[in-house]
């Protein structure tokens, strides 16, 4: 765990300076243009290479050095953001600037994300599975806190450009503690041949398809990965509409306290025996907060239930991360998560475009005083400014409980954690 840990922090720094970058660079573009479309744009931009690569991205990560690939891929991401810094510091930078560069963020992240992921079976032992990937959570809750305030902070401010000053040099923390630490390389897969990366992906597939309901469950979570990736995109400009960069900063906050404490709790208690019991029983909640969770205009209302949704969060995903983890071979880790990654989020770009184009053109303008969805829905959502994305906001919650009522009722995914064996029982950290 000593190892996991002291990368986990090198990496922790580095993802701090990301999510500084990411809000500020949100917010920057959301007011400059005042277009949700050119918002989730950018968000699309940011997804799309990674998710198209992924699968090809696994195939690498199987059979590259891993602390090679893991410090490639941590530099290119450094470059991203000092491209992103010039064109600032000139005062050039346009809407297409940052959409074709992290476009190659995207990759680099994608391969930081797999990498990394599939190098956590090699560190610990199988029985601290479950408090690794719970560490994780607490990491991601802690940036998540820290960083939106920090950067709605930084926005009244020292203002973009220190803070992709400030990103650069992240960056470079996360490098200098991947070039001391001694990263673990996966065992030589058994019966090894030489083949191509299609190769590679198309027989990761297969594997996947032999394990009931692994493949059926990641196909309807994929489902549900669309309705949160939506209200993602929906989530900063439902709050922007009626607060300040500096109080959406304080949202995103709130929530990261949520993930932090979810994230301690999952490290003392390790979730239930029954994993995927965890992960639905999760998902249920999440969605009916997300249900709830746009209705009222109001800081303390949407802060408090963004905190309980973080605070939920991690108890899905450390579930999933786990029984993944244990249920495929330590050889196929890279190419197992790539894919499972890229099938999931294969789902954000659509949802993304979706989220604004149903907001610009049906439910903000139908949201209008006199319009049918206000004299429908507005004595519950109200209606003006914003309310159009409350209520898209809420039906994406509901159709997120009818996917997961559904996943329960097929057995194949509800007894996946205990009808497939595990496969690494025997594997120990190198």
């Amino acid at each position: 765990m000593k190892l996991f840990y002291f990368i986990l922090f090198g990496q922790s720094v580095s993802l701090l300076g990301s999510s500084l970058t990411g809000f500020a660079l949100g917010v920057w573009v959301y007011q400059t243009s005042s277009s949700v479309m050119e918002f989730t744009s950018i968000l699309v931009a940011s997804t799309l290479p990674g998710i198209i690569l992924g699968p090809f991205v696994g195939s690498w990560v199987d059979r590259l050095d891993r602390k090679s690939l893991l410090i490639g891929a941590q530099f290119g991401s450094a470059l991203v953001t000092v491209a992103l810094a010039v064109l600032y510091h000139f005062d050039v930078l346009a809407f297409w600037h940052i959409a074709i560069i992290v476009s190659f963020g995207s990759v680099f992240a994608t391969v930081l994300q797999v990498g990394f992921t599939s190098t956590v079976t090699l560190m610990v032992s199988p029985g601290d599975l479950s408090k690794a990937n719970a560490a994780l959570g607490m990491v991601l809750g802690i940036v998540q806190l820290a960083g939106p305030f920090l950067a709605g902070k930084a926005l009244d401010t020292i203002g973009i450009s220190t803070i992709l000053l400030l990103d650069i040099v992240s960056f470079l923390f996360g490098l200098g503690t991947l070039f001391v630490a001694s990263v673990p390389s996966p065992p030589p897969k058994p019966n090894q041949t030489k083949s191509s990366a299609w190769a590679d992906v198309k027989e990761a597939y297969w594997f996947l398809k032999s394990k009931p309901g692994v493949l059926g469950g990641l196909y309807l979570f994929t489902l549900i990965w669309f309705n949160v990736s939506a209200v993602q995109a929906l989530i900063t400009p439902l709050v922007l509409s009626y607060a300040t960069p500096s109080e959406a900063g304080l949202i995103m906050s709130v929530a990261g306290v949520g993930a932090l404490v979810g994230g301690a709790i999952m490290m003392g208690w390790k979730g239930p025996e029954r994993r995927m019991y965890g992960i639905l029983g999760a998902a249920l909640a999440i969605a009916v907060v997300l249900v709830l969770l746009p209705i009222y205009s109001s800081l303390i209302w949407i802060g408090f239930w963004a905190f309980v949704i973080m605070a939920l969060a991690p108890i899905a995903t450390v579930c999933s991360q786990t029984l993944w983890q244990r249920k495929v071979p330590v050889h196929f880790h890279g190419r197992a998560f790539s894919l499972r990654n890229t099938i999931m989020k294969a789902a954000q770009p659509a949802a993304f475009l979706s989220a604004g184009f149903l907001y610009q053109s049906i439910f903000e303008p139908m949201m209008v005083e006199g319009e049918l969805l206000a004299r429908v829905f507005g004595p519950v959502w109200g209606i003006g400014e914003g309310r159009g994305i409350a209520l898209l906001i809420s039906l994406f919650g509901i159709l997120s409980v009818v996917i997961v009522l559904l996943a329960w009722n097929m057995r194949s995914i509800r007894l996946a954690d205990t009808a497939l064996p595990d496969e690494n029982l025997s594997q120990q950290p190198s």
